[in-house]
């Protein structure tokens, strides 16, 4: 087979050469741009500075090909074209990557802090939670120095993964610290409430200590609302320590002024209360039941109840129907 080779006319050359030499400059143009972009994020990013010389160490423009035979030229031009339109998809991939890098890097930072300040927090109240969320910050951490050293978008999307585990994690350990304040607060109102009847059945002189006590624990509640919106260490002991004393200092002044019959009535209707969650009762089922959990007459417990009732240790309200 005879294969007939033809010599192109210069002129054709030349201006072929002349097209791939403007898409070449083009092309450079546009690579150029995104390189300097991409040593911007450097120099605007302190944190991001080690990671871009490392990628624009890998990323640098090639020289232009200069070949010594002319002939050979153009189809070194269009190979030299295609390695720039592959460097250019490089650094636009490149850029991309470093967007999703310049906002996962910061909240990852805040997020490990979050959950590391309720680590502290909670570690008294649950240790087992306080270390598992311990070793899920600790895990973050160690993704965001492997991407700072390898920066692979599978670390990258590791971190993310991470990032959202940490959401997880915070809103369990901030439920478990509002748990902790939440099991105190009962305590404390079923405290006022012990507070409240004692005052109503105490003289004078009683009164007056008893309302400071009250007081006390209204600024407990105080903190309380406080430590919710504002989580500090929570030191649990120190309420429940001074709430069983306010409390046994009530009961004290409510079994000195209370007959005997009166203190067991009351006892019932405070349990009743605790456990039937705003129950009605029939009248008679009611003062039955008072009766026999306080081991009084029946007679005893509704004579108990009206006096209680009269001087306020107790509330009991009646609804008549037709």
């Amino acid at each position: 087979m005879e294969v007939l080779l033809k010599k192109r006319p210069k002129k054709y050359l030349l201006d072929y050469l002349a097209q791939s030499s403007q898409k070449v400059s083009e092309e450079i143009s546009r690579v150029e741009r995104l390189y300097e972009e991409l040593l911007r994020k450097g120099e605007s990013n302190a944190f991001l500075k080690a990671l871009v010389e490392k990628i624009a160490s890998e990323l640098t423009i090639p020289d232009p090909p200069l070949p010594p035979e002319s002939e050979a030229l153009p189809q070194r031009l269009e190979e030299y074209e295609r390695g720039l339109r592959s460097l250019e998809e490089a650094l636009k991939q490149t850029l991309s990557f470093l967007e999703r890098v310049e906002k996962v890097l910061p909240e990852a930072d805040k997020a490990v802090e979050r959950v590391e300040n309720y680590v502290k927090l909670v570690s008294p109240l649950n240790p087992t939670m306080a270390s598992e969320a311990a070793k899920a910050a600790a895990r973050v951490r160690r993704v965001q120095e492997l991407l700072l050293k390898e920066p692979k978008m599978s670390t990258l999307a590791d971190l993310e993964r991470g990032l959202e585990e940490l959401d997880r994690v915070e809103r369990a350990l901030r439920a478990e610290y509002e748990k902790a304040l939440g099991f105190i607060l009962r305590d404390l109102q079923a405290t006022r409430e012990v507070a409240r009847r004692a005052v109503a059945a105490a003289v004078l002189q009683e009164k007056s200590v008893l309302e400071r006590e009250v007081e006390k624990l209204n600024r407990l509640e105080q903190e309380l609302v406080e430590l919710k919106v504002n989580p500090q260490p929570l030191d649990t002991q120190k309420f429940y320590a001074e709430l069983r004393r306010i409390k046994s200092a009530a009961e004290e002044v409510l079994n000195k002024n209370l007959a005997p019959s009166e203190a067991k009535v009351l006892e019932s209707v405070l349990w009743l209360a605790s456990s039937s969650d705003s129950k009605v009762f029939e009248f008679s089922d009611f003062v039955e039941l008072v009766a026999r959990r306080g081991e009084v007459g029946t007679s005893e417990a509704l004579s108990a109840l009206y006096r209680l009732s009269k001087n306020g240790a107790v509330k009991v309200v009646v609804r008549v129907l037709a």
